[in-house]
C-alpha cells in the first residue's frame, strides 16, 4: 500500500465525517471504508464512552471471517495484554508467539503462512475524552510506509473532533429540548397555583385566556371568563370601560408597549366593598408589536383597610404625641456625619423654635444648649464618634428664645437594617423642668433638714449654757435679795438681776428672729428712716457701753441728713448686732461706725462700716463665722459669753435686705466689718401744718388687760399705774364682765387663757358687740413668730405684742394706738 493511493481512501473518509449528524454511523462508514483496503482484513470500534458503548462495530474483508466469528475475535484481541500494552506504547502490536499472545491463535488459525501480522490500534480522543479505539488488523504489515499511520492518526483526531462536535450539540439539544418542557410544565403549574386572576386580552377586549386561580374577582368559573369581553367579566359594561372620562389602560398598553398598574374599587351584589390592582403588561411578538396585554388582577382589599386603619392610627399618635411634652427625632447615619433628619411638633413646644428651621439649620438646635452644658454634650458627641455607640442617657439645660431656662432629658437607640448595619439613631428628648425643680426643692428639703438637726445640736448645747447663767445670777440674786435690807445692796442686786434677765431675753430674742428668718416668714416692712436720727439712736445706745470699758466710741455720719425707704427695724438690729460684736471683742482701743451713700443711676447703696481694735479673727476662722451657734473661740475654754448667733442673723437680715455683707481682719489688730443694702428714695410728701411729738395725752384713758398668769399681770399693772387707768380680767367670764361694765378705750388680750375660751374666741365676741367694733384689741403673747402674728391679725387683732414685754416698749405701743 502506497501513501498515495491510501490519500483517496482519507479524501473519502473526510466526506464521511463531513456530512455525518450521527456518531455511530459516522464509525460503521469509515469502518467499511478501510476494511475494503487489501491490507486492512480487519476493523473494529472498540468503545469507551457510554455513547457508543452500545454499538459495537466490527467489519472484515470478504471471505475472511465468518460472521458467528467477528465477536469471538474481538473478545480475544480485547483480553490480549501483550496487545495493550503494546496499544499504550507506539500504537502497534506485532502478533507472535511469545507471551502467550492470544493475538497469535487467531492469526494461526487464519493465516498459517502469515508471520508478519500486527494490530494497529489509536485512541479517539478529543481534549480530555475518550471516546474508542480503532483497530485494524493488518496481515503483513511491512507492506504499510509510515506515512500511512501518521494520516491513519491525523484522520482519527478529526473523527473525535466530529464525535464531540456531535454528541456536544446533541446533549445541548436534549438538555435545551428537557429544560423547555419543564419549563413550560412548570410556567403553567404556577400559572395556576397563583393567588391572583391572571387574563390574557386581545386587541378586540376578548379573554383569550386565564388561569384557574381559586379567588375570582368576578365570582365566574373559568369556562365562562373564556371568550367574553373583558369589561363585561369586570364590570358588567356592555362597552369598553370609561373611568372619570378617560380610555382603558389596556388601550395605553397596546399603544405605548409599556406596563401600567392602575387601582380600582368594585362594589359585589351585596354592597361589599372590595380594593383590586391591576397590571397591564405587553405581550408582544417577534416583530416587537403587543399582540396581548395580560392583566394581573390582585385583591388589595385587606391591604388597603390596613393602610387605611394604620393612617388613623398614625393620626391619633401623632395627635397624642404632638400633646406630649416629649419631642421625637430621627438622627440619619448614612452620611459622613449625623444629621437630623425628623423632629415631631413638640420641639416647637418645649424649644420654642420652629422645628422647620431646626431641620434647616442644624446649629440652631446645638445654639440653644445653655453654655454651661455645652462641653457635656460636647464630649458626648466626641464620645461618639471615637465608639460608634448611639445609646446615650444624658439630662441638659436650653435656653428658649424668651431667655427661660428648661431642663431637657435625652435618651437614643439605634435602628438597623435587615443586614444589621446602623441607618439612623432614634432618640426621645423629654422637658424634666418640673421634675428637676422638685429634685431641687427636696434637695434644699434635705439640705434644711441637715441642718434643722445641726441647729437642734448647737441649740441645747449653747442655749442651756446661754439660759442656766443668767437664771443662776437670777435665782442667787434673788435668794440674796430676800435676806437684804440695806437699799443700797437692794439697787445693786436688782440692776444685776434685770441685767441677768436681759441676757435671758436677749437669748430667746436671738433664737426667735433666726427661727423667723430661716422659715423666710419674716416680711419687709418699708417706711421712711432718717438717717441721722437712726445714727443717733444707735449712738446713744452703745454710747454707755463704751464709757464701762474706756473704749473710744466714734460714729461718722454722712454730709447730709438723707431720708431712705426701708425697714428701719432690719437697719436697727444689724447696727446693734455689729457695734454689739466690736464692743464684745474690743477690751481696749475704740470701735468706729462709718456710714455712707454710693448713689448710682440703676441703683442706690447705703454702706456701713464698722471698725474695731479688737482681738481680730483667725483666717482659718473668717468662713465660719457666720454659721448659727459659732464664735472665735468655742469649747469649753472659751472666753467670750453669747448665744453665738449675732452674726448668723446679721447675715440673715442683711440678705433679705438684699445687701451683703463681707469682713476684713488679723488677729490682735483688729476687724472690719462691710455691709452694702440697696435703698429707695421715699415719695415727696407735702408738709402739714401743726406739731406733734408722737406720744398723746393717756390722761382720762381706760385699757383693759386679759390675762390669766397673775404674775404677768401684776408686772403689766406695776408697769402702767402712774401712766393710765388699768383694769385686769384673769379669764373669758371676767372680761365679758368688766367689757360690759365699762367701755375700754384699749384692750390687751392674752391668747392662751386657761379657764373658758381662747382670747381670739373673746376677741371675735366682743367686735361683735357695737360699742366695741373700733375699739383695738391688741393680742399680747409668748407665740411670737411671724406666722403667728400674721395669723392673729388674720383673725381679727389690731395688733401684737410680743412677750415678755420692756415698760418703754409696752407704752410706745400703746400710745400708738391712741395716736391712730
Amino acid at each position: 500500500m502506497s501513501q498515495y493511493s491510501f490519500a483517496s481512501v482519507v479524501q473519502k473518509a473526510y466526506r464521511i465525517i463531513s456530512s455525518s449528524d450521527n456518531p455511530c454511523q459516522m464509525l460503521d462508514s469509515l469502518c467499511k471504508l478501510l476494511a475494503n483496503e487489501k491490507e486492512f482484513v480487519f476493523v473494529w470500534i472498540e468503545p469507551v464512552d457510554s455513547i457508543l458503548k452500545d454499538n459495537k462495530l466490527c467489519f472484515a474483508r470478504e471471505g475472511y471471517f465468518e460472521k458467528h466469528d467477528k465477536r469471538l475475535i474481538i473478545q480475544h484481541f480485547t483480553e490480549c495484554t501483550s496487545f495493550k500494552a503494546d496499544r499504550n506504547k507506539n500504537g502497534i502490536h506485532n502478533i507472535s508467539s511469545e507471551n502467550n499472545d492470544r493475538c497469535f491463535n487467531i492469526i494461526k488459525t487464519y493465516f498459517p503462512d502469515k508471520n508478519s501480522a500486527a494490530i494497529f490500534s489509536t485512541s479517539i480522543r478529543y481534549d480530555q475524552t475518550e471516546f474508542a479505539y480503532l483497530n485494524i488488523l493488518i496481515t503483513d504489515i511491512s507492506n504499510i510506509p509510515e506515512e500511512v499511520f501518521s494520516l491513519l492518526k491525523e484522520l482519527v483526531a478529526d473523527v473525535a473532533a466530529k464525535i464531540n462536535e456531535l454528541t456536544t450539540t446533541t446533549k445541548e439539544q436534549e438538555k435545551q429540548i428537557t429544560e423547555s418542557s419543564e419549563n413550560q410544565e412548570y410556567l403553567k403549574t404556577l400559572l395556576h397555583c397563583m393567588y391572583e386572576d391572571i387574563v390574557v386580552i386581545d386587541k378586540n377586549y376578548n379573554v383569550v385566556d386565564v388561569n384557574n386561580s381559586k379567588l375570582k374577582i368576578s365570582g365566574k368559573k373559568t369556562e365562562e371568563v373564556l371568550g367574553a369581553k373583558c369589561y363585561a367579566v369586570s364590570h358588567g359594561f356592555d362597552k369598553p370601560c370609561n373611568f372619570y372620562g378617560e380610555e382603558c389602560p389596556m388601550q395605553e398598553v397596546f399603544k405605548t408597549g409599556k406596563s401600567r398598574q392602575v387601582r380600582h374599587q368594585l362594589t359585589n351584589e351585596n354592597g361589599i366593598v372590595k380594593y383590586v390592582d391591576i397590571l397591564f403588561s405587553p405581550f408582544k411578538n417577534e416583530n416587537g408589536e403587543v399582540e396581548r396585554v395580560i392583566e394581573t388582577i390582585r385583591d388589595v382589599t385587606e391591604t388597603v383597610d390596613a393602610q387605611l386603619e394604620l393612617k388613623a392610627k398614625e393620626i391619633q399618635l401623632k395627635q397624642i404625641v404632638n400633646n406630649l411634652d416629649i419631642v421625637f427625632f430621627n438622627l440619619d447615619l448614612s452620611g459622613r456625619k449625623p444629621k437630623l433628619a425628623y423632629l415631631s411638633e413638640g420641639f416647637n413646644k418645649i424649644w420654642g423654635i420652629d422645628r422647620t428651621l431646626a431641620l434647616e439649620n442644624q446649629k440652631i438646635w446645638f445654639n440653644s444648649v445653655y453654655e454651661e452644658d455645652r462641653p457635656k454634650v460636647f464630649q458626648l458627641v466626641r464620645e461618639y464618634i471615637r465608639t460608634k455607640d448611639p445609646n446615650i442617657k444624658t439630662e441638659f439645660r436650653i435656653v428658649r428664645p424668651d431667655d427661660s431656662l428648661r431642663w431637657i432629658s435625652l435618651r437614643t437607640k439605634i435602628i438597623t437594617d435587615t443586614s444589621g448595619a446602623s441607618k439612623q439613631i432614634f432618640g426621645i428628648a423629654e422637658d424634666i423642668t418640673d421634675k428637676k425643680l422638685l429634685e431641687l426643692e427636696l434637695q434644699n428639703a434635705y439640705q434644711k433638714a441637715k441642718e434643722s438637726i445641726n441647729f437642734k445640736n448647737y441649740l441645747l448645747g449653747n442655749i442651756n449654757h446661754e439660759i442656766r447663767t443668767p437664771l443662776n445670777a437670777v435665782l442667787g440674786f434673788t435668794q440674796i435679795l430676800k435676806e437684804e435690807t440695806s437699799k443700797e445692796v437692794i439697787d445693786e442686786l436688782a440692776d444685776k438681776i434685770l441685767c441677768a434677765s436681759n441676757r435671758l431675753l436677749n437669748t430667746l430674742d436671738s433664737i426667735i428672729e433666726l427661727s423667723d428668718l430661716q422659715s423666710d416668714s419674716r416680711k419687709l416692712i418699708h417706711n421712711e428712716v432718717s438717717i441721722f436720727e437712726l445714727l443717733k439712736t444707735v449712738q446713744h445706745k452703745f454710747f454707755s457701753i463704751a464709757q464701762e470699758k474706756n473704749l473710744q466710741f466714734e460714729v461718722i455720719e454722712p454730709d447730709q441728713d438723707i431720708t431712705i425707704k426701708s425697714d428701719e427695724f432690719l437697719l436697727k438690729k444689724i447696727l446693734y448686732q455689729l457695734l454689739d460684736n466690736a464692743f464684745k471683742y474690743t477690751n481696749q482701743g475704740s470701735v468706729t461706725l462709718s456710714l455712707r451713700f454710693d448713689i448710682k443711676e440703676d441703683e442706690n447703696w447705703l454702706v456701713l462700716d464698722v471698725s474695731d481694735t479688737g482681738i481680730g479673727i483667725e483666717p482659718e476662722k473668717l468662713e465660719t463665722i457666720f454659721e448659727a451657734f459659732r464664735q472665735g473661740s468655742e469649747g469649753l475654754a472659751r472666753s467670750y459669753q453669747g448665744t453665738g448667733l449675732g452674726l448668723t442673723l446679721t447675715k440673715k437680715m442683711i440678705e433679705l435686705l438684699g445687701g451683703k455683707i463681707s469682713v476684713e481682719s488679723e488677729t490682735g489688730i483688729g476687724s472690719k466689718f462691710s455691709v452694702h443694702i440697696p435703698f429707695d428714695f421715699p415719695e415727696q410728701k407735702e408738709k402739714k401744718n401743726g406739731n406733734n411729738n408722737g406720744h398723746s395725752n393717756l390722761e382720762g384713758k381706760r385699757i383693759l388687760i386679759v390675762e390669766d398668769n397673775q404674775l404677768n399681770a401684776e408686772v403689766l399693772r406695776h408697769y402702767l399705774k402712774s401712766v393710765i387707768n388699768t383694769d385686769i380680767a384673769f379669764d373669758s367670764h371676767q372680761a365679758f364682765e368688766l367689757s360690759e361694765k365699762y367701755l375700754y378705750d384699749l384692750v390687751l388680750m392674752d391668747i392662751s387663757l386657761k379657764n373658758g375660751e381662747s382670747g381670739i374666741e373673746v376677741m371675735k365676741k366682743m367686735k361683735m358687740r357695737d360699742e366695741y367694733k373700733t375699739v383695738p384689741i391688741v393680742a399680747l403673747t409668748a407665740f411670737t413668730f411671724d406666722e403667728d402674728k400674721n395669723k392673729f391679725i388674720a383673725e381679727g387683732f389690731d395688733g401684737f405684742i410680743p412677750k415678755p414685754i420692756q415698760r418703754n416698749e409696752l407704752l410706745t405701743e400703746i400710745k400708738s394706738y391712741f395716736r391712730k
